[in-house]
């Protein structure tokens, strides 16, 4: 006769379904935390502590981590994205050699990472000088122009003025001609930039056919800011 031994340690609190139904409340709001999810399991009738909560979410792979950032697109710039897309799908390697990437960041400088910073630090040690994070309210900023391709970097400035057309034309004359030039030569190139207004003005469009470079069309997106210590 075979018998099931009595197995040493304390019983497992949750079945398998009720696991299940732990899955469900965390992929309904994937934002929730453990004490909310702890609430939202006692209603179906579970009745646990926060700790066991986290393991069972381990167990199933899930970890509390810092999301992802990610441009906030409408539908319309879904559908012109995926369009863009479908038409260069059956580029080759060299076709995407050709095109010479540019665009512009504003870099916060002293203010470090603004999504948030974690430090290690005992209860009576919140504000050591070692476990803070500094911030300054009116933080110092540079505005960086630059281009690339994939034959190397090109040129890049330092932008200290708000750009309109004509400021976007200077920096085109100064440093992406020559940047051209240093890359490819005589060779035919795209050139790709972003939608914004004082990029897509006529006297731009006019700079751009005169010196016969060929403009890349561009879905819509957003720009972005880098925080830097």
């Amino acid at each position: 006769m075979v018998v099931k031994a009595k197995r040493t340690g304390r019983p497992r609190k949750t079945s398998k379904r009720q696991d299940k139904q732990l899955k469900a409340i965390c992929l309904e709001n994937r934002k929730s935390t453990t004490k909310q999810m702890k609430h939202k399991w006692e209603e179906v009738g579970v009745n646990v502590c926060d700790r066991t909560v986290r393991n069972r979410l381990k167990e199933m792979g899930f970890q509390y981590r810092k999301a992802k950032r990610k441009p906030a697109l409408t539908p319309k710039h879904k559908r012109t994205r995926l369009q863009w897309a479908k038409e260069r799908q059956s580029w080759t390697v060299d076709d995407w050699m050709k095109v010479v990437f540019s665009d512009e960041l504003r870099i916060c400088i002293g203010q470090g990472d603004d999504a948030g910073t974690f430090v290690w630090c005992r209860s009576s040690e919140i504000y050591e000088e070692a476990c803070l994070k500094k911030t300054t309210k009116f933080p110092q900023s540079l505005m960086i122009w630059g281009c690339m391709s994939g034959k190397g970097t090109g040129e890049m400035t330092v932008v200290n003025s708000s750009i309109n057309a004509q400021v976007y034309i200077d920096i085109l004359d100064s440093f992406l001609i020559p940047s051209i030039e240093q890359m490819f030569g005589d060779d035919e190139i795209i050139f790709q930039d972003d939608n914004a207004s004082c990029r897509r003005a006529k006297t731009v469009k006019a700079f751009l056919e005169e010196r016969h470079i060929q403009s890349m069309s561009w879905p819509g997106g957003n720009g972005g800011i880098i925080c830097a210590t």
